[in-house]
């Protein structure tokens, strides 16, 4: 496959895409992961509820975007 200049404008945004989204969700993710492991079911502070829900929607809305970066960028190189 050649890489001409229009594929690599619309490569780079993708890319931008999954480098910025994509370790904000895998850490997101891991640091959901080791508070549902820690607490192992007691009740949670009312702080830790409301950290956790934003947790939750950032965790969602950064794979959502590191997702359609990847798929960006799969669809470009299949051209």
């Amino acid at each position: 496959m050649k890489l001409d200049a229009a594929a690599l404008k619309r490569l780079a945004p993708a890319a931008v895409m999954v480098l910025l989204a994509g370790p904000i969700f895998l850490f997101m993710a891991a640091d959901l992961i080791i508070f549902m492991v820690i607490t192992r079911g007691r009740p949670a502070a009312s702080a830790e509820v409301v950290n956790l829900s934003m947790e939750i929607v950032v965790c969602i809305f950064t794979g959502l975007v590191a997702s359609y970066g990847i798929r960006s960028i799969m669809r470009t190189l299949k051209e």
